[in-house]
């Protein structure tokens, strides 16, 4: 990975340098020059073979996508404890053809102005600068997913997204029930311990499931039926029930929820700045709770979870302890600015407390203004059924940092156009041509 992270940010500083240089011998002087490339938006390295170059990126890129959720549905499951050869040979070559068709897409698929292209490139810089400090790959991997997904039709990801994700899955689920990658699954069944689905947790699991499900939301967007919106609901009720994964299992609940409010109020309705504003206060109100609620706990026993007063320790154990351990955060780790490798305790679950550690107040605030400024455009433009799908992604993020894996949340993908600060006219402005 600091082979890829180093490759990438190298490749367009060289696309920089090419572009000044050919803009320079087009208008003859370098002023006119960096106005055009600040303006206009071109391909990188030239614009030879654009035709093809502009037809084989998104191809590329839902390629990217396709290899990225099977690594992880399928290389990630209990299928690497029984076969190490998955994790060990499998798994990355497959990476580096993921990455691969990334890069093929960000450095020549896509068409990009200086403008765009340096607060996109910016974010990526930050985000390999903390890669190295807190050696999470799965937020490199996020980044350089966002940055590929520009210009490239959401439905079209989608397809490629679920045409990956369910048949491995069910491959799993097959191996698993055949008792071939998880000899427990008598047991299982039998109820003597939770179900946990071929995956070594049952919020994997659920994360897993709930990815698929916000997947054919978003292929469905504007076309979903009363059906659908039931069947969202029961998914949710069988995760509760099933593996026990609480998280996923509110979430999906809460999906349905929102979205039948969408369909019955919302058609494509824009709201007004003030109504817009409403939505998007959510992220940084959830933030302040995720952050300030650590603040009142008093402890009054040798766990980590036994705290006072009274009503923090109930809404902690409704949480699942997600607000003491926070607390215990606060009192053992330091934060460093552009944040550090985690001990394996405390757990942070909380994406807000995990981000603030991990990455550092930097990139916190950073994706916290990127994920505001994506609620209120998609608020403010009645694009009501997107706004439902970042509303469960923050609180997703509240409870689990898989959020960050684009597997558990492809509503992620959602703000591309924020990182690019496009237009919101460009915002996968295919599919909503479609509507």
């Amino acid at each position: 990975m600091f082979g890829f992270a180093n490759f990438l940010l190298l490749a367009l500083f060289a696309a920089a340098a090419v572009d000044l240089i050919g803009a320079w011998r087009r208008c003859g002087r370098p002023v006119p020059a960096l106005r055009v490339l600040w303006r206009e938006e071109h391909l990188l390295f030239g614009g030879w073979a654009a035709a093809r170059r502009l037809q084989w990126g998104p191809r590329l890129f839902c390629l990217g996508l396709a290899l990225y959720e099977f690594t992880v549905v399928f290389c990630n499951s209990m299928a690497r404890e029984q076969w190490p050869w998955v994790q060990a040979r499998l798994a990355p070559v497959l990476d580096v053809v993921m990455y691969l068709a990334f890069f093929g897409k960000i450095l020549l698929g896509t068409r990009y102005s200086w403008r765009s292209l340096g607060l996109a490139g910016a974010l990526y810089f930050i985000a390999r600068w903390v890669y190295f400090n807190g050696q999470n790959i799965w937020f490199l991997g996020l980044a350089v997913v966002l940055l590929a997904a520009k210009d490239v039709p959401l439905r079209r990801s989608m397809r490629a997204f679920l045409a990956s994700g369910l048949p491995a899955l069910a491959l799993v689920e097959v191996l698993h029930f055949a008792g071939l990658i998880a000899p427990g699954a008598t047991s299982e069944r039998d109820g003597s311990f939770r179900l946990l689905f071929g995956y070594g947790h049952p919020n994997t699991f659920g994360g897993v499931v709930l990815g698929l499900v916000l997947a054919w939301v978003l292929l469905r967007l504007g076309r979903l039926r009363w059906l659908e919106l039931a069947a969202i609901a029961a998914v949710g009720v069988f995760l509760l029930a099933g593996p026990a994964s609480r998280s996923a299992a509110l979430c999906a609940l809460l999906l349905a929820a929102l979205l039948a409010l969408a369909k019955r109020f919302g058609k494509g309705r824009p709201a007004g700045r003030p109504a817009a504003a409403l939505p998007a206060a959510l992220v940084p109100l959830t933030g302040a709770v995720s952050l300030i609620l650590p603040l009142f706990v008093i402890k009054v026993g040798p766990w980590a979870n036994d705290i006072g007063p009274a009503w923090l320790l109930r809404l902690d154990e409704l949480l699942t302890c997600r607000i003491s351990l926070a607390w215990a955060a606060y009192r053992v780790l330091d934060i460093k600015i552009a944040g550090q490798m985690l001990p394996d305790w405390p757990v942070l679950d909380n994406i807000f407390v995990y981000l603030l550690y991990q990455f550092g107040p930097v990139l916190l605030v950073i994706a916290a203004t990127l994920l505001t400024a994506a609620l209120y455009q998609y608020a403010r433009h009645g694009r009501w059924q997107e706004a439902a799908c970042l509303v469960v992604m923050l609180l997703y993020g509240y409870m689990e940092t898989q959020v960050l894996h684009v597997t558990s949340d492809p509503a992620l993908l959602l703000l591309s156009g924020a990182v690019f600060a496009l237009p919101f006219s460009r915002w996968n402005e295919a599919d909503a041509s479609c509507r």
